[in-house]
């Protein structure tokens, strides 16, 4: 969110030190993951489970998470009491809560957020969701007849099973509604229950989400997804129409980009209505954030080519430029993965700015306003997170990475070896510790220690 303000010329609080509030937090996941993240700023998450925040606050507790606040409440009793934010989160709640709820929290939302604050709003987008709405009718009709809340995910795949073989064929409506059936057998059980079962769901059009949000004092800025501010930065010959139909109102243009798209999800970023939002390309913006992605160098195809051409690991795209110094910084880049390096000089020209711009509009890295503060390096004591220390201590697979992801573990000797990376044991103690625990001799242990510690650190858990 800091970086696409920055990248729009937005003002933007420092994550290691701003104040955040998720509204419908949940189990507390996310909020606690930021709350490890950075242990300078102020975290403050409700919801009206009261079983979840029980569970935030516990896990909260154990893990010595003492910047969390996590309240039970209603979005609706919600007050300024709460205080001001900088970042403000409502994942999963917009187009799930009825009509006075979606008001209650956009007034929260204007009443709470700092002067250069954002606000995350997710909802299910029209009309891509319009089919999904096909597959939720069909579910409830076959579910309302009184069939226990136990037996209704056997009931709902049942259905599903019958209607996707009903559909086949060639007919286009028939195939493209036996495709979202198909896909919707796929879901976990509790987004199923959350979106296609759950008593309300009301997918939004970006443009009647943006007005509610204009009623309030506030703007829409962009979609937190970077490929959705492409056409702001990079204006397309391909959608030069839409832009004309649009006839200067950004929103509008949105709006049009989701009827052709048939859009399905939309993460909309708000801030104050203050005037109007410089959407251009601007390179010196670049200068203020870093840059993070896995890239390695290949040898081009061609022999004797000026060529420097670089595959990005998490997609495997070609990346090529005859530009020296753009595979320079490209190449620092892909070395300080999963670290992440200042731009802060590295922009020495609009072809270099624009070219880094297109790579994290394109997915092929990331741009933070902060670097992380993880360690590549583990000492004599290693160090793990304590918040997924907690987690893999309660035999958790997912665990939270001070990167803000998260990284499975599914074997319990690992799970084991994390929760002793408290900072008190030395290598030789912990290669004693866990070849008590694994039964193997404590010199073969001894031996992969530094193997283990490496792969540890590159998945973000330790800290220096």
């Amino acid at each position: 969110m800091g970086a696409l303000a920055c990248l729009y010329g937005r003002d933007f609080a420092s994550p290691s030190r701003c104040r955040v509030l998720e509204v419908g937090c949940g189990d507390g996941a996310n909020l606690l993951s930021m709350a490890a993240t950075s242990p300078q700023s102020q975290f403050v998450g409700f919801d009206l489970a009261e079983t979840a925040i029980a569970h935030a606050r516990a896990t909260a507790d154990a893990a010595g998470l003492t910047n969390v606040e996590l309240l039970v409440m209603d979005i609706r009793d919600a007050s300024v009491s709460l205080g001001e934010f900088d970042y403000i989160i409502a994942h999963g709640v917009y187009a799930w809560v009825p009509a006075p709820v979606r008001e209650a929290l956009m007034l929260l939302i204007s009443r709470t957020l700092a002067p250069s604050g954002l606000a995350f709003v997710s909802y299910n987008a029209m009309p891509g969701s319009r089919v999904r709405q096909i597959v939720r009718d069909i579910l409830l009709d076959r579910i309302r007849c009184g069939t226990e809340v136990s037996d209704k995910f056997a009931v709902a795949k049942e259905c599903m099973e019958f209607y996707a073989g009903a559909w086949a064929g060639q007919d286009p409506v028939r195939k493209a509604m036996r495709e979202e059936m198909v896909e919707t057998l796929q879901r976990p059980p509790a987004v199923l229950f959350h979106d296609e079962m759950g008593e309300i769901f009301e997918p939004q059009f970006v443009s009647h989400v943006a007005a509610h949000a204009a009623k309030h004092g506030l703007q829409y800025l962009c979609d937190c997804r970077p490929a959705l501010s492409t056409e702001a930065f990079f204006p397309s010959e391909g959608k030069g129409d839409l832009r004309q139909r649009a006839n200067g109102d950004w929103v509008r243009c949105e709006q049009l980009h989701d009827y052709v798209n048939l859009t399905r999800f939309r993460r909309t970023v708000l801030c104050r209505d203050d005037g109007a939002i410089d959407r251009r390309t601007e390179c010196t913006r670049l200068q203020h954030l870093h840059a993070q992605g896995r890239f390695r160098q290949e040898e081009p195809k061609k022999p004797n080519s000026d060529a420097f051409v670089f595959l990005a690991d998490e997609s495997g795209n070609p990346v090529s430029t005859t530009n020296a110094t753009l595979a320079k910084l490209i190449g620092r880049i892909g070395a300080a993965d999963p670290s992440a390096i200042p731009l802060q000089g590295a922009i020495t020209g609009r072809e270099i700015g624009e070219a880094i711009l297109r790579l994290f509009l394109g997915g092929l890295l990331s741009l933070l306003t902060e670097p992380f503060v993880f360690t590549l390096t583990p000492g004599e004591r290693p160090l793990a997170s304590a918040l997924a220390r907690t987690q893999a201590s309660r035999g958790e697979t997912s665990l939270s990475t001070l990167r803000h992801t998260v990284v499975e573990v599914t074997d319990p000797e690992s799970r084991h070896f994390i929760t002793l990376l408290d900072g008190t044991l030395t290598r030789g103690e912990l290669a004693t510790e866990m070849a008590r625990f694994t039964n193997a001799p404590t010199a073969a242990v001894a031996g992969q220690l530094d193997d283990i510690l490496t792969r540890l650190a590159r998945t973000a858990l330790l800290i220096s």
